[in-house]
């Protein structure tokens, strides 16, 4: 996958998607992502000796957090609900700031990943599927290498096909246009902000060195990670309210650690709707700030489904269970 170029730079390759085929990305872009994966895991021992030679202070984890959740918001509420999903509107700041927060994730370019998501919602664990993890066999052998395939060995294999066919009211969103074409600029930002931070809380070089660390390299792994289990655990563990033509599964663990996108059969149930987390106990942290950007009239035409809708859906669950079978 090509995580790197705006949607500008797939005009260039037109005839190949007209024709179903797919470019191979770039040597910067695989390196990307080979960095993107083990960077955060080489941060790890130097967290450790900086923890041991005493130069971690309570501003590092506050950073990490807030940083965590400023990112992990923009995917969840900026990339995915509102932007792969069109789940409520908003006004073109809010629109911006959120999908420069979801930028800030080194996720990819925006339109890039609303338009691999959309293309995971219309092949669902069916062929075509840029990351389902029913890839191979069902042997033990074949699961294990279809959950490494849906957490992180999709990002190494080639651009699905035709993805432009997902992006026109994306691409012609002067908002939205503007944040891809720039998106380098804000991997840049990612780095410099935490490192800015670091150097403001301590004047010294090492808390610059440290504010990298715990507000870019680690926090970077751990969204990612969070992002990337919703692909993979949440279509092989979980439980399923939904009768749905996929595997996907709600998650608890994941439900916490991916802000709300945990309820990922909930999600698939109802694609477009805000709300993931549909029972009481289904805590959805992004939902909530869209409840309440929604009181205070930042946002509109926030879409969830009626409750009739619901118990429809879990009807159908609950009939198959109790039908017998011959």
């Amino acid at each position: 996958m090509d995580l790197l170029s705006p949607f500008t730079h797939w005009q260039h390759h037109d005839h190949d998607h007209e024709h179903g085929h797919a470019p191979k990305h770039g040597r910067l872009a695989f390196l990307m992502m080979w960095m993107t994966v083990l960077l955060p895991y080489l941060a790890i021992p130097l967290i450790v000796v900086a923890w041991w030679k005493g130069f971690i202070a309570g501003w590092c984890l506050l950073l990490f957090v807030g940083m965590y959740l400023f990112t992990g918001f923009g995917v969840t509420i900026g990339y995915h609900r509102l932007l792969a999903h069109r789940a409520f509107d908003t006004f073109r700041p809010l629109k911006g700031l959120f999908i420069v927060a979801g930028a800030m994730a080194i996720q990819g370019p925006p339109i890039k990943w609303a338009a691999t998501h959309r293309r995971h919602h219309q092949t669902s664990d069916r062929e075509g599927d840029p990351h389902s993890p029913f890839i191979h066999e069902e042997k033990a052998l074949g699961r294990l290498k279809g959950f490494i395939h849906s957490h992180t060995g999709w990002l190494l294999t080639r651009e699905p096909g035709n993805l432009n066919r997902s992006i026109n009211d994306m691409a012609t969103d002067p908002v939205i246009a503007a944040i891809d074409r720039t998106y380098y600029w804000w991997i840049l930002l990612s780095a410099i902000f935490p490192a800015a931070i670091g150097f403001a809380c301590t004047g010294t070089a090492m808390g610059a060195l440290l504010g990298v660390l715990w507000g870019f390299v680690l926090r970077i792994g751990l969204v990612h990670h969070a992002t990337w289990s919703v692909n993979s655990i949440c279509h092989l563990f979980g439980y399923r309210t939904f009768k749905t033509p996929d595997q996907s599964r709600n998650n608890l663990v994941i439900g916490v650690l991916a802000l709300g996108e945990g309820w990922h059969n909930n999600h698939h149930a109802f694609p477009t709707s805000a709300r993931h987390g549909l029972k009481w106990w289904e805590f959805d942290p992004s939902y909530v700030i869209i409840k309440s950007m929604a009181v205070l009239k930042l946002v509109w035409n926030v879409r969830q489904p009626a409750a009739s809708a619901i118990e429809s859906r879990a009807a159908q669950v609950l009939v198959q269970v109790l039908e017998p079978t011959n």
